[in-house]
């Protein structure tokens, strides 16, 4: 399968709350908070982005505590970890302009928030972009602190991934095969949308192609066959559902 991004919707709404939080009005409330289900695409999505802008990108882990998030944040900028580190990855961040990323930005609220603190430090003074990444549910964590809730300037909820999201990753990642429009129909159906599950829908189709040695594959040719391992577990609609 081919190693390129796909631009859903999901990735065009992303970038146009980006748009939106540039032209902010308060450099403090520079935070754009992304939320939606497991498997949506917010992660690459995220990735693809940094790459591009020169983001850091951190993911919180459970009992993330700031000396971690502070080392691991010196470590991608390539400042050693010694007395007065912390002050140089603040001004480091602050003169590049460098935005900050925090995937699983739920395990940020440890600890009284301690580190979403230390974050909001270093953005209020430097007027840095800070993208937080959770799951839906998560949401009423951030709102009930007042000082993390007021810098989300912008709110960005990723969706199930439409119809012609789906056709667009199988045209774009399927390698020495095209896959035809019904089977397209039966990935985006019982995957629920979820571009997790559509790569390794994708990825399975291409495998049972290569195998029957056929150029085009459609839902007949894969009748019965599981295209992805878990997206009963996942709850995602199936025929029928």
């Amino acid at each position: 399968m081919k190693q390129v991004f796909v631009k859903t919707e999901n990735a065009k709404r992303f970038r146009t709350e980006i748009v939106m939080l540039e032209k902010r009005g308060a450099l403090e409330a520079g935070w754009l908070l992304v939320t939606g289900r497991p498997g949506e695409g917010k992660t690459k999505t995220l990735h693809n982005w940094a790459a591009e802008v020169g983001a850091v990108m951190l993911t919180a882990q459970a009992n993330w505590t700031v000396t971690r998030m502070m080392e691991e944040l010196a470590a991608k900028l390539g400042i050693e970890p010694v007395r007065g580190y912390q002050a140089k990855v603040a001004e480091t961040i602050g003169a590049e302009d460098m935005p900050i990323i925090v995937d699983e930005a739920q395990f940020a609220l440890h600890d009284s928030a301690a580190c979403m603190e230390v974050l909001r430090g270093i953005t209020d003074k430097s007027g840095t972009m800070l993208v937080a990444v959770t799951m839906d549910h998560e949401v009423p964590r951030f709102n009930r602190r007042e000082q993390i809730g007021s810098r989300f300037f912008r709110k960005c909820q990723f969706h199930e991934s439409t119809l012609a999201d789906v056709a667009a990753a199988c045209e774009q990642l399927a390698e020495g095969v095209s896959i035809a429009a019904d089977l397209v129909e039966r990935i985006h159906r019982e995957t629920g949308g979820r571009m997790r599950l559509v790569l390794n829908a994708i990825s399975r189709v291409e495998q049972l192609a290569h195998h029957m040695k056929v150029a085009t594959i459609g839902a007949d040719a894969v009748a019965g066959i599981a295209l992805c391992e878990d997206f009963q577990r996942a709850g995602v609609r199936r025929k029928g559902a």
